[in-house]
């Protein structure tokens, strides 16, 4: 499943390998076909943008969008466990899962980092990828949501992710994230005091009121490789 592998380098932290490679990732998302057509055209659009556009204002963009908001955050147990406890235990299970899979990290790569996780899909059967997929649908259609209100064009991978999926999310669900997000203060300011002011393992995952129960960004590459 190479697409699940090609949309997870698209979400990576751009750079001039990603963009030499556009025309062939376009291509193979293309030729397996399994992101729908009505997706397709859009999602190929953002890939000959990332191919073509200046790389230091890809870098920039990038940023901005995955680091200065949690609401876009590419660390999945973020939006469900935040800083409680229970993420630890979370990282630990999907680091079995990983090992049984052959896949081990770079040091200090945390395992629910988004690109990483696709990775380790695209090696399992379909069956079963889009079984893991639909245990965080919320979480990506939410993220794909709330970059669609701020008309950003990274929207169109996350949207390509939960139609492969193929499991229903909670419209209220996502429209309440995305009010949340309308009243979001993304200013710098605003990022260094919400980090400075949230004390590690404090609890708060538990009260996590913008995601239901589920389970399954700073290096930025996907850092998985195989044992």
């Amino acid at each position: 499943m190479n697409t699940i592998k090609l949309l997870g380098m698209l979400l990576a932290y751009p750079g001039a390998e990603l963009q030499q490679h556009a025309d062939e990732i376009r291509e193979a998302i293309a030729a397996e076909g399994l992101v729908p057509a009505k997706l397709q055209k859009p999602l190929f659009a953002f890939i000959n943008d990332l191919g073509r556009r200046n790389l230091l204002r890809l870098q920039e963009e990038y940023v901005a969008t995955f680091d200065r908001s949690r609401a876009h955050s590419l660390y999945l147990f973020e939006h469900v466990h935040g800083e409680s406890r229970d993420r630890g235990q979370a990282m630990v299970d999907l680091m079995g899962l990983y090992k049984a899979a052959g896949i081990t990290l770079a040091e200090r790569e945390l395992p629910d980092y988004l690109p990483v996780f696709l990775e380790f899909l695209s090696l399992q059967p379909f069956t079963e990828a889009q079984d893991y997929l639909g245990e965080v649908a919320h979480i990506l259609d939410t993220i794909g949501a709330k970059l669609k209100l701020r008309k950003n064009p990274y929207q169109h991978v996350f949207r390509a992710l939960v139609a492969l999926s193929n499991a229903h999310v909670d419209q209220k669900f996502v429209e309440q994230a995305v009010e949340d997000a309308r009243r979001e203060d993304t200013s710098l300011a605003a990022l260094d005091k919400e980090w400075e002011e949230t004390p590690a393992f404090d609890g708060i995952g538990a009260d996590c009121s913008v995601c239901p129960q589920g389970s399954p960004s700073k290096p930025h590459q996907a850092a998985a490789h195989y044992e």
